[in-house]
């Protein structure tokens, strides 16, 4: 999937510096990359962990941060108050725009759109989540470019999945792994509370290893996604 696209959303006007990631540069893959959406800025030459923290009391404009082992912020996400719960904005740590997460409304599976571009109403990728009594599954369309507007029909029928999300019954460990090879990109895992003062904070906390050449960005996005996809469930 990766090759063969020339465009990424994020590039127009772009200098080759990297403002999304605190990450010195001699870090970042100058290899073709494996996995990306949003640009080779977001994809790194060794295996890295990032830990998604939510905030119990859900204050809206810091649902969810992204950092890293050594607690430095990259991300940031927040659900706008003038938009419904199903939305979420992915910022970086200038608190520039990125990512918009858009909730499918009446649709038979749980259903996200990934949105990027302009004012972030262009539909790059959308991720279908399954359920079974035994495993727990998602897959992941992505669009080619020109992208469709966000308020556009979903329509991914005609097209194959470009990712696949498994997991176990529980649902909180998972893999995202290439549909042809079957190459994984990035393990999530449910990290349980290290100590009392965590049940004020920080309820749930995912550790995401994103795989050398993959879009960090775009890993990050999957699994919030993947999660909002299965608290609907569990809800």
């Amino acid at each position: 999937m990766t090759t063969e696209r020339q465009h990424y959303p994020l590039d127009d006007g772009e200098t080759d510096s990297n403002p999304y990631l605190n990450i010195p540069p001699q870090y970042f893959t100058k290899d073709p990359p494996k996995c990306v959406l949003f640009g080779p800025k977001f994809c790194l030459n060794v295996p890295k962990t990032f830990i998604i923290r939510e905030k119990v009391r859900m204050n809206r404009d810091n649902c969810f941060k992204v950092y890293d082992q050594q607690n430095t912020e990259f991300f940031k996400v927040s659900n706008p108050m003038k938009t419904m719960r199903g939305k979420h904005v992915i910022t970086d740590i200038a608190g520039e725009d990125l990512v918009k997460l858009k909730k499918k409304l009446l649709s038979l599976h749980p259903t996200w759109h990934l949105n990027s571009g302009p004012k972030l109403e262009s539909r790059l990728a959308t991720l279908v989540f399954e359920f079974t009594m035994l495993k727990k599954k998602a897959q992941l369309y992505v669009y080619d470019h020109p992208y469709p507007h966000e308020d556009d029909d979903t329509k991914y029928e005609h097209m194959r999945p470009v990712l696949y999300i498994k997991s176990d019954s529980t649902g909180r460990d998972f893999k995202v792994f290439d549909e042809v090879t079957s190459e994984v990109y990035a393990e999530v895992s449910k990290r349980a509370m290290s100590s009392n003062s965590d049940v004020l904070v920080e309820p749930d906390n995912y550790s995401v290893t994103v795989n050398p050449g993959v879009d960090v960005l775009f890993m990050v996005a999957i699994t919030l996604m993947y999660e909002y996809a299965l608290s609907d469930i569990e809800s």
